[in-house]
């Protein structure tokens, strides 16, 4: 990520550790992942084994990391930073 936003300056790392809450929010993003792949393989391939559903787990989970990456940190400081849309200035 960048450091500061290019609109409006403000610190994407208010301070040293800040995104550690983001971590909580990645594990529910794969954890429902992991268990959409497992519902998905049940209702359209019954007869599947468990290294079919650990491989499937595990390049998804691989191929959407930094989306996820970016999704829950992007969540996290929206949380506890809102967002301030810039206000017209009133030049004449």
């Amino acid at each position: 990520m960048k450091k500061n936003c290019e609109v409006c300056n403000q610190s994407f790392e208010p301070e040293p550790g800040y995104y550690f809450g983001a971590m909580f929010i990645s594990y529910g993003l794969n954890t429902a992942l992991f268990i959409a792949i497992w519902v998905g393989l049940e209702l359209f391939y019954s007869e599947y084994s468990l290294t079919l559903l650990l491989v499937l787990i595990s390049i998804s989970a691989i191929l959407l990391l930094p989306l996820f990456f970016r999704i829950s940190r992007s969540l996290w400081i929206a949380i506890f930073i809102p967002y301030r849309a810039k206000e017209p200035s009133n030049q004449s």
